[in-house]
């Protein structure tokens, strides 16, 4: 009986190693982690932070934004020129400028990517970023049209792939006569806003506004003969041998859940100017784990740390941890719709319920109690500090103050808080948020009377439902793609995608509206500030405090590191020294 136990335990231990005979770990100069696996490599596609971080080394936009002192410097496009209403650029890629095969870079592979944002049938995660060029929003509209109407016909004739195809025909015309973009020849491009937009240069520099190989992507495209939709080969973009890109590095490698392996594109441009020739990004979900490889060495940098990990690290006053403010804010977003999707009434439709719970958050005792890492409290939705120019009105936003919340809640109907049913908050578990929520619930309890229930879901589950409204209290948390207050204060237009809330202010859309045909900057930041403070009386959200974030390296050992609000890392100029003193 001894000696099978024994043997069970050799071949356990043995396992890893026989599993990984032909296929080991790839070394790289530079190793960081990734706590999940890539949801998109398709830079169309992509919303996710981490996916968004791959795809600036695989990908380069006409526009390098530096996130460190956000100046605007040129990437594929060596030089632009504005027209003097600003509604106008020309953007000129260099004559240097490849694809990782050794195509040229043209001016026609950004409207190709562009084109496949603005289209229904890719379901871009940012589409409305494009919306800023002339006619963009109005061939997304044409195109939704052409396939309700496809679809329509469809029930009743059938459909057929000729007859997707002969439908994209027609939209390809469509999108040239329609959107402002054109390419004056192989490496100028020109592109049409709808109206002067300070910080388009900005919106470009986004993974959105990123090229792709457009024949290799059109080698896998198909046509349904069900939807109309004209469908790309999801595979293409998870395949080294196959995708092509125009940044430093090309994906050379990957393991599912595992790595991504990626080396020095042999044809990008600015190849001499690379501080290291390789990089792996090691997936490691287990906090434990991950802490361990970097402990060990196999791991050079943790770019953010979980909230259960930060703190224990903090306090021990390492200088291998970094803590520094993010350009992020965590909300709780309020159902407003006036009836729920059970169809009972919605207490949370009426503003003063709202700013009520709002009002009844101490702030500061999250922080300091609950994830203990003294986040600064949020008194506004932009974080103070993150856009030159704009100061948040915090005056204007809920503070601590059971006794204001009781009567606010008194004035709408509900002297007695516990008359309010129905209420839970929604989150995705993991990473403390359940913390949190307890708290805020207990504080409710204690202040208001008002009984909420947890519901713990895990993340893609609590992104569907909000989607649906299928909630009526749901933590979330956003974070700025641009520095500017649109980043944060868009998302609460009527109009907008990302406004799960469902919260709708005519005067708010009005200001954002002015805001955005407002030429002087100073006026503009005005409008955009008394917008915001519409918001932050209404309370579409419980702003509770602002991102901080806690990183892992050794600055001894990993040069050229630059951490920052956005968190855009620029891995090509990261050079890492070995024991023996050498890069």
């Amino acid at each position: 009986m001894f000696k099978r136990i024994v043997v069970v335990i050799l071949v356990v231990f043995s396992l890893p190693f026989i599993i990984g005979v032909g296929d080991p770990m790839p070394k790289a100069d530079f190793v960081y982690v990734e706590v999940a696996e890539y949801n998109s490599r398709d830079p169309q596609r992509m919303t996710y932070l981490a996916d968004i971080r791959l795809a600036r080394r695989l990908f380069e936009t006409l526009v390098d934004l530096d996130f460190n002192d956000l100046s605007r410097n040129p990437g594929a496009a060596e030089r632009w020129e504005v027209s003097e209403d600003g509604r106008t650029y020309t953007f000129h890629i260099r004559e240097d400028a490849y694809w990782s095969n050794g195509d040229r870079l043209t001016s026609h592979d950004f409207i190709y990517a562009w084109r496949r944002a603005v289209l229904p049938d890719t379901a871009a995660g940012y589409a409305l970023f494009l919306f800023a060029i002339e006619g963009a929003q109005d061939f997304y509209a044409f195109r939704e049209a052409q396939l309700a109407a496809y679809i329509e016909r469809a029930k009743v004739e059938g459909g057929s792939e000729e007859a997707a195809k002969g439908l994209w025909v027609e939209a390809l015309e469509k999108f040239d006569e329609m959107v402002g973009v054109r390419a004056v020849d192989d490496k100028t491009l020109e592109v049409t806003i709808k109206q002067r937009t300070e910080y388009f240069l900005d919106l470009v520099a986004f993974a959105t506004y990123m090229p792709v190989h457009a024949a290799s992507v059109e080698a896998g495209v198909t046509y349904s003969a069900e939807s109309g939709r004209r469908l790309d080969d999801p595979t293409y973009w998870n395949d080294p041998k196959r995708l092509i890109g125009n940044g430093p590095y090309v994906l050379s490698k990957r393991k599912f859940r595992q790595y991504s392996y990626l080396t020095a594109n042999p044809h990008y441009w600015n190849r001499d100017s690379l501080k290291n020739q390789s990089v792996l990004a090691r997936i490691i979900g287990d906090d434990m784990a991950m802490l361990m490889a970097y402990d060990q060495g196999v791991v050079d940098y943790v770019p953010l740390i979980s909230v259960e990990m930060a703190h224990d690290l903090v306090v021990q006053e390492r200088d291998d941890v970094h803590v520094f403010p993010l350009a992020g804010t965590y909300i709780y977003n309020f159902n407003c719709q006036q009836k729920l999707n059970n169809g009972e009434p919605n207490p949370l439709a009426d503003w003063r319920v709202r700013r009520a719970l709002c009002t009844a958050i101490d702030r500061k005792q999250l922080g300091e109690m609950v994830t203990r890492m003294n986040e600064p409290p949020a008194y506004s939705f932009v974080p103070p500090g993150s856009c030159a120019g704009y100061e948040p009105p915090v005056d204007v936003a809920p503070r601590f103050d059971p006794e204001a919340a009781r009567a606010l809640l008194s004035e709408a109907g509900y002297a007695d808080g516990s008359k309010i049913t129905g209420l839970s908050i929604l989150y995705n578990t993991g990473s403390g948020h359940d913390r949190v929520a307890q708290a805020v619930k207990k504080m409710w309890e204690e202040h208001l009377g008002v009984v909420v229930t947890l519901d713990g879901v895990e993340s893609k589950i609590s992104s569907q439902r909000s989607r649906s409204q299928d909630y009526t209290i749901r933590r979330a948390g956003w974070y700025g793609d641009y520095a500017d207050p649109t980043s944060w204060l868009d998302i609460r237009s009527s109009k907008d995608e990302n406004n799960t809330t469902k919260w709708s202010n005519p005067e708010y859309d009005a200001l954002l509206a002015e805001a955005a045909g407002t030429e002087a900057p100073d006026e503009r930041m005005r409008l955009l500030r008394e917008a915001e403070a519409i918001m932050l009386k209404e309370c579409p959200q419980a702003v509770l405090y602002h991102y901080v974030g806690v990183s892992l390296y050794d600055p001894k050992r990993v040069k050229g590191l630059k951490l920052n609000a956005w968190t855009r890392d620029r891995f090509e100029q990261v050079s890492v020294i070995d024991q023996g003193g050498n890069e």
